[in-house]
This record gives C-alpha cells, sequence and structure tokens, in this order.
C-alpha cells in the first residue's frame, strides 16, 4: 500500500525522467502495450501481462477525454502494481472496485499525472469546484483525487469529499460529445 506521498513522489520521478505528463508518451516510453477492444461497456479497461508484456486493453466504446484518463489510471496500475499484475498473470485486476486501495491509488495516480497544480488553482480562482473539473475536462471525483494530493502538499487546506474510486465505472456521459 503506497501511501499520498509515495504516489506524488512515483509520478514527480516518472514525469522528470521522461519529461512528460501525457500518458501514452509514458506508456510508449516505459514498453507498455495499448490496445483497444470492444468491451461491451462492462468495464472501461484494465492492465495485465501477456508473456512479460505489459497491456492496457480499453473499451474502444469510450471518448477521446475519458481514454486518456483511463490510459493514466491503468498507467498508474502498472507502476505502482507492478508485481501483483505479474503474479496474478492474464487477469483483469479488480478494476474500479470501491473497497480497493489498489483502485484508489491507480485513482490518486492519474490525477497527479494529469492535473497539475498550477492550472487547478488557476481554475480554482474563478470557477467553483465543479466548474473548474468541467474546464478541466475531468469528473470532480478525479479533480478530488487531485485536491488530496495538493493537500499533502500544503498547496490547500482540505478536499472537497467527492472522491470515491468506483467514479470511472459509472457513466460519464457529459463527456460524450468533446
Amino acid at each position: 500500500m503506497a501511501s499520498t506521498g509515495q504516489i506524488i513522489r512515483t509520478v514527480e520521478k516518472l514525469t522528470y525522467k521522461y519529461g512528460t505528463r501525457d500518458p501514452y508518451v509514458l506508456c510508449d516510453r516505459l514498453g507498455i502495450r495499448i490496445r483497444r477492444k470492444d468491451l461491451k461497456k462492462k468495464i472501461k479497461g484494465f492492465f495485465f501481462y501477456q508473456s512479460r508484456i505489459p497491456n492496457i486493453v480499453i473499451d474502444s466504446n469510450v471518448n477521446e477525454v475519458l481514454e486518456r484518463i483511463l490510459i493514466a489510471h491503468e498507467l498508474g496500475h502498472a507502476v505502482l502494481h507492478r508485481e501483483a499484475a505479474m503474479m496474478v498473470g492474464f487477469h483483469e485486476m479488480e478494476v474500479f472496485d470501491s473497497t480497493s486501495v489498489t483502485e484508489n491509488e491507480a485513482n490518486l495516480f492519474s490525477a497527479e499525472l494529469l492535473l497539475n497544480d498550477d492550472e487547478v488553482l488557476e481554475q480554482l480562482k474563478e470557477r467553483s469546484f465543479f466548474q473548474a473539473a468541467q474546464a478541466l475536462y475531468v469528473p470532480a471525483a478525479l479533480l478530488d483525487y487531485k485536491f488530496r494530493a495538493m493537500c499533502e502538499k500544503g498547496l490547500l487546506d482540505k478536499t472537497m469529499d467527492h472522491r470515491h474510486s468506483k467514479f470511472l465505472k459509472e457513466d460519464l456521459g457529459a463527456y460524450d460529445e468533446l
């Protein structure tokens, strides 16, 4: 189990080493294959190893905005939960299980990777929490995960308590038109 501080440091090291926060580029540089498959909207994505090659599978039915968030989330599993995924083999990790520590960690990883501290603070100067989430093209729950990281860094006093680990499992129809 990784602490918030450990996840923040992991993202910092990764983005510094590769000079990017783009989850697609990071996957490429880490040798993680991204595959799109029609998962019939039953699951939006998962991470697994096949013949020692890391793979992320994303439902081909999701839009670009959600796909980027899902790639970042699954990259979090690849970086934070590598050993567990290797032991399980070709098995869908319990994606978006509301009681799963690993899901919360992957959500925090994706929030820290995708959302820049300064951009979040700038949005909050002019907008409400929910308006800021919309302007940043993320679900409010992901923004709340970012708040958790920003609190750890001393940039914010408290979270908004909209965080729950199953938010990506829910219908995010508001992002279909983007």
